[in-house]
């Protein structure tokens, strides 16, 4: 016969616990599926039949997973569409010509394209500005986004999660710092180019967008830009090493009204006090780690929340527009900004779950058999930081900077408007050597992270559950400053 201690414990194990103490059983091929979908959808630009296909796409699938409030919601921009980039020049050792990619949100040229002859600027820091008459001219520049090293990031990082040891003594170009980028073009500008040309530092066909611009006004960059990868730019300064060189640039296209839409998965709970969790469903190139791969985690999280009665409500937001100035976010916010953003706790962002890979000596990328270094850039609130924490040691998510959001590093996400508007996020990114160019393909997704990360962020979401919302924000809108674009200072 059982003693009553012996009884009291067989009690406490032998009672199922409640639903939402249990884990969910993610299905990895089930998520693969949807990632494999939205690649397949191809460049889904906002405002474009791929884009539009992917949006009604997630709407149906939020639907089909039982999710109770699912809309789509129109956010209307100014879209920027090219149909040609492309130059040619000519010197006294002879000529070439090159297909371009344009700077999105930079002037048009006439349909015949402009004539001038060619500037070399250098990295475009101000000395090799100096002495150099630009009236007229069409300036060449290399981006020199900067590198940062890992080992720097001890000195401002809350905690770096690397067991392995895997990250000191490396770094990597920090090509999504953009204000570089702004900053040269602007400087030609001012000289009197009359074109630009954008080389990128390495051998990839990038995405370059006018940092100046804005897709809710329409406002464009004052002359034409178009980029070049790293080869093509050594090219044409070794054309330009023999004598001065003539260029012909071509940026056709035009600006129209265009609409694209947040989809949005909304689960009442007990409280009106909203745990929102987001990502980005377009690409500007086929967008396998950006974001098919963040997609996926989001999806997962949704069905898995699902049916089910929350303590605070649960918000599923998948953005438009991210690479056009967060324009989706900044829309959302704007929108909601007395409702869902009124009550929200705090942004859980997930994009890129990618792979590593680095330049060879022939400048082409390589994979390392790593994952790529991440980060998550989590809001000092009350308790989400050691939240956060907790789920990134138990679910070992390695090579893992859990970073402020007030660094010169700010928020590289669709979360940077939650932040700039005093919104707490936890946002979750890897930002590999090929972030946003035609080179994220499929092969580079980091399939084995997505569950780890899709139960890290469970963990996150049940945690917030039982947390005093007010511990992180009390309700109220945001602060006028999420409208500033993504890296403005």
């Amino acid at each position: 016969m059982l003693n009553i201690e012996q009884f009291l414990c067989l009690k406490i194990f032998t009672v199922p616990p409640k639903e939402a103490d249990m884990p969910f059983e993610f299905n990895l091929d089930e998520m693969l599926g949807w990632a494999r979908d939205l690649y397949s959808f191809g460049f889904k630009r906002p405002g474009t039949a791929a884009g539009i296909r992917a949006e009604d796409y997630l709407r149906g699938l939020l639907k089909g997973f039982g999710i109770p409030r699912v809309t789509a919601e129109r956010v209307p921009f100014v879209g920027w569409f090219h149909d040609r980039a492309y130059i040619a020049a000519s010197g006294p050792a002879g000529s070439l010509s090159f297909a371009a990619e344009p700077i999105v949100y930079t002037r048009f040229t006439p349909p015949e394209g402009i004539s001038a002859r060619l500037v070399d600027l250098g990295n475009g820091d101000p000395e090799d500005f100096a002495g150099k008459d630009l009236t007229g001219k069409i300036a060449l520049v290399s981006y020199a986004h900067g590198y940062i090293a890992y080992d720097d990031l001890d000195s401002f990082a809350y905690h770096i999660h690397d067991p392995g040891k895997t990250l000191p003594g490396k770094g990597q170009v920090m090509t999504w710092i953009t204000e570089e980028e702004r900053r040269v073009y602007q400087a030609a500008v001012d000289a009197g180019a009359v074109g630009f040309i954008g080389v990128f530092p390495m051998d990839v066909t990038p995405y370059l967008c006018f940092e100046g611009g804005d897709a809710f006004a329409g406002r464009l960059g004052a002359i034409p830009g178009i980029g070049l990868r790293k080869a093509q730019g050594a090219t044409l300064r070794g054309l330009l090493a023999e004598g001065p060189v003539d260029v012909h640039l071509i940026l056709t296209g035009e600006t129209r009204s265009a609409v694209t839409r947040n989809i949005v998965g909304v689960i009442p709970g007990k409280s009106e006090r909203v745990v929102q969790v987001t990502s980005h469903h377009d690409s500007m190139w086929l967008g396998a780690t950006e974001d098919a791969s963040g997609m996926a985690v989001v999806l997962a999280l949704a069905k898995a929340h699902a049916g089910k009665r929350p303590e605070k409500t649960l918000a599923f937001v998948l953005e438009a527009a991210e690479c056009l100035y967060v324009t989706g976010s900044k829309g959302y916010i704007r929108r909601h900004r007395d409702d869902l953003i009124k009550n929200l706790v705090v942004d859980l962002h997930i994009e890129h779950l990618a792979l590593e890979f680095v330049e060879n000596a022939s400048g082409a990328l390589v994979s390392t058999g790593e994952i790529a270094a991440r980060a998550l850039f989590v809001t000092d609130k009350g308790p989400l930081v050691d939240i956060v924490k907790k789920a990134v040691i138990d679910h070992n998510l390695r090579r893992t900077a859990i970073m402020p959001t007030d660094t010169p590093l700010e928020v590289p996400t669709d979360a940077a408007a939650y932040a700039r508007g005093d919104l707490p996020v936890a946002s979750f990114i890897s930002p590999p050597l090929y972030w946003n160019t035609l080179e994220d393909t499929w092969d580079k997704i980091a399939v084995d992270e997505m569950v780890p990360v899709a139960n890290a962020y469970a963990d996150i979401i049940a945690a917030l559950m039982e947390t005093d919302a007010n511990l992180i924000r009390k309700p109220g809108p945001p602060s006028e400053r999420f409208m500033m674009r993504l890296h403005e200072m």
